[in-house]
C-alpha cells in the first residue's frame, strides 16, 4: 500500500534517446557543430547563441550516457534536465534576432531559469533515474513535471507561431529562407513526436525522448543553413548601407 501511494505522488519522464553508443556519438557530433559555429562566426552574437543551443543538446546526450554508465547518475540527471530546460528559450532568442520581436521572451527566460535552478539545486526534483538500455527514466513530483511539460509545449508551439507569422509578413527572400529553415528544424523533432504520440499510446511517456533523439537534425540545420544565411543577410544589408 505504501509503495502504491508513493507511485501516485511521482511522475516519470522517460527519455529514450537511442542506445548509449548513439548518445555518445550524437554528443560528439553536436560538440563539433557547436565549435564549428563558434570558430566560423566567432564575432557574432547570433552565432554564439546558436552554438549554445547546439551545446545544450550535446550536454543532454552526455548526461544520458553518464546515467547509463552509472557515473554519478544523480548529478548527471539534474545537470542534463536543467540543460534541456533552457532549449525552448534559447531557440526563441535565436528566432527573435530574425523576426525582431521579443514577445514573451522575458517571461519565458524567468520560467526556464526557475525550472533549471529547481533541477540543479533541489535534490527532490528528481527522485530517481534508471537506464533501460536505450532510454533513461527520470522520476519526480507529478506537479513539477506537469508544469515542465506545459512550459515546454507552450514555448515550442509559440516559436512555430512566431516563425509562420514572420514568414507571412516578411518579403525579404533571405529572411524568408531563414525562417523556413527554422520551421523545418523545429518540425524535424516535433513531427516524429506527434506521429508516435498519435499512433502508439505506450510511447506517450517518451515524448521528450523522441524530441531529443531527433534534435541532432536541428543542430545540423542551425549550423549549415540558419547561421550562414543569417550572416549572408547581414552582409547584404551592409553592402546596401554603404551604397546609400
Amino acid at each position: 500500500m505504501k509503495e502504491t501511494k508513493e507511485r501516485g505522488r511521482r511522475h516519470s519522464l522517460t527519455l529514450a534517446c537511442f542506445s548509449p553508443p548513439v548518445m555518445l556519438a550524437t554528443m560528439a557530433i553536436e560538440s563539433v557543430l557547436a565549435i564549428y559555429v563558434l570558430v566560423r562566426y566567432r564575432h557574432g552574437a547570433f552565432a554564439k547563441i546558436a552554438a549554445i543551443l547546439i551545446a545544450l543538446l550535446g550536454i543532454f546526450q552526455l548526461s544520458e550516457y553518464q546515467v547509463c554508465g552509472n557515473h554519478d547518475p544523480q548529478f548527471w540527471s539534474h545537470f542534463g534536465l536543467a540543460a534541456i530546460t533552457l532549449l525552448p528559450i534559447v531557440g526563441l532568442q535565436l528566432i527573435s534576432y530574425v523576426t525582431k520581436k521579443r514577445r514573451f521572451l522575458v517571461v519565458g527566460c524567468v520560467i526556464a531559469a526557475g525550472l533549471a535552478l529547481v533541477f540543479l539545486l533541489i535534490p527532490q526534483s528528481i527522485t530517481g533515474s534508471l537506464c533501460g538500455g536505450n532510454y533513461v527514466v527520470f522520476s519526480g513530483p507529478t506537479a513539477l513535471y506537469e508544469f515542465y511539460g506545459a512550459y515546454y509545449f507552450t514555448f515550442l508551439v509559440f516559436a512555430i507561431w512566431e516563425l509562420l507569422e514572420a514568414m507571412r509578413e516578411n518579403k525579404n527572400g533571405i529572411i524568408r529562407r531563414i525562417l523556413r529553415w527554422f520551421v523545418i528544424g523545429y518540425l524535424s523533432f516535433m513531427a516524429p513526436m506527434g506521429i508516435v504520440y498519435a499512433l502508439y499510446a505506450p510511447a506517450r511517456v517518451a515524448v521528450t525522448s523522441i524530441m531529443c533523439g531527433f534534435a541532432v537534425i536541428l543542430a545540423f540545420i542551425v549550423a549549415f543553413q540558419i547561421v550562414p544565411k543569417y550572416y549572408k543577410h547581414l552582409a547584404v544589408q551592409d553592402k546596401e548601407t554603404k551604397k546609400d
